[in-house]
């Protein structure tokens, strides 16, 4: 990786950073000479990240230099958001995502069922606001991780055991005491 030329003047380096920036090299050496498409496409994000913190460091932009096809890239601390990484294409895989959505609304949903009714025992129809506030609080957390191969399956089960609680919540107020 080339980072533009050392000026008089320029700070030292951390040594932090300079470690990273030779791993890099060290790893860019190996990656551009026969790397996957999601490899190449890491390598580069990375390079960004050392030639952004470099950048602060030493207080002016610094010339990125792509290792795979060599494009010149002034990089400046502040430039924007590092572009985002593209989903690997492939199947979904469906049967292993519904088991871990499956597990996760099952968990949540007896957690908050039995938070909820502990919580009534102990403070009455406080529980009410209470639940709100926990899954108000949730909202945010899930409607992001549902973008997120992995975790999206996390985030349909805590979002449908949340709902079944609330379902089991509200018929056992119905229910004669």
């Amino acid at each position: 990786m080339e980072l533009g030329d050392r000026q008089p003047g320029d700070p030292p380096l951390p040594p932090d950073l300079q470690a990273a920036v030779d791993e890099w090299n060290a790893h860019a050496d190996a990656v551009a000479r026969g790397g996957r498409p999601e490899e190449l496409e890491l390598l580069r994000r990375r390079g960004r990240q050392l030639a952004s913190r470099l950048s602060g460091v030493l207080g002016r932009p610094v010339e990125f230099v792509d290792p795979i096809d060599g494009v010149v890239e002034s990089v400046t601390v502040g430039t924007g958001p590092l572009p985002r990484l593209r989903e690997p294409s492939g199947p979904t895989p469906w049967v292993t995502g519904l088991v871990i959505a499956g597990f996760t609304a099952v968990f949540v949903g007896i957690a908050d069922v039995a938070l909820s009714r502990a919580f009534a025992d102990a403070f009455g129809a406080l529980w009410v606001p209470a639940n709100l506030l926990v899954g108000l609080g949730l909202t945010p957390s899930l409607w992001l991780m549902r973008r997120i191969a992995l975790w999206r399956w996390f985030s349909l089960g805590a979002a449908v055991g949340l709902a079944a609680a609330w379902v089991v919540l509200l018929l056992g107020l119905l229910a004669p005491s």
